[in-house]
């Protein structure tokens, strides 16, 4: 008779149900303590901004076009109805930060500027890392949303920014600032 572990491969085991409950429950142990831990460094978005100061090194404004097909004009086998719904732009910026430790080479700003090279800015970017999923409409019976957490992270060298200033020649003041679709995410309110 073939012992039950025999069609295992080398040094796997099967464990006892005392074994099992035990893993489980520390596999539980260790996933309570880690939310906490992440409970723990989260932080609203509005505390996970920074400014920094660069100079612009090179300028790409692009816009998009966007439509829309109203869900119930959607047709199974056939055309769908599209709209016009506006447009949307996105500026690019080459930049090198006054900060060397900084690494940031590229600011990505959703909205449009007026920055031309060699202007003085300063850029309020959001650094945060997202742990858990936005569900949209909700995920569960209940209409409970997950909860999503942030938490700080480095510096890439690709970051969105939020806001820019464009500083004066003498850097005693703004000149303007431009202020992205979604800045109120980053902002107290």
């Amino acid at each position: 008779m073939k012992k039950p572990n025999s069609a295992l491969p080398r040094g796997v085991k099967l464990l006892s149900k005392r074994e099992m409950d035990r893993a489980v429950r520390e596999m539980m142990r260790k996933k309570e303590k880690d939310q906490r831990d992440l409970e723990a460094r989260a932080r609203p978005l509005y505390e996970l901004t920074r400014e920094e100061l660069f100079t612009v090194q090179g300028v790409l404004q692009e816009s998009y076009s966007h439509t829309v097909s109203p869900m119930s004009e959607w047709r199974s086998g056939s055309s769908t109805g599209h709209y016009h719904a506006g447009y949307s732009t996105r500026t690019t910026l080459t930049v090198k930060p006054d900060n060397s430790r900084v690494p940031i080479k590229t600011l990505i700003f959703a909205g449009p500027t007026a920055l031309r090279n060699g202007d003085r800015i300063s850029a309020i970017i959001p650094r945060y890392e997202k742990h858990g999923e936005e569900r949209w409409p909700s995920s569960g019976c209940d209409g409970m949303r997950p909860r999503v957490l942030y938490t700080d992270r480095q510096y890439k060298d690709s970051e969105e920014a939020v806001q820019i200033t464009t500083l004066r020649s003498d850097e005693r003041g703004a000149v303007r600032t431009d202020r992205s679709a979604n800045y109120r995410d980053f902002t107290k309110e």
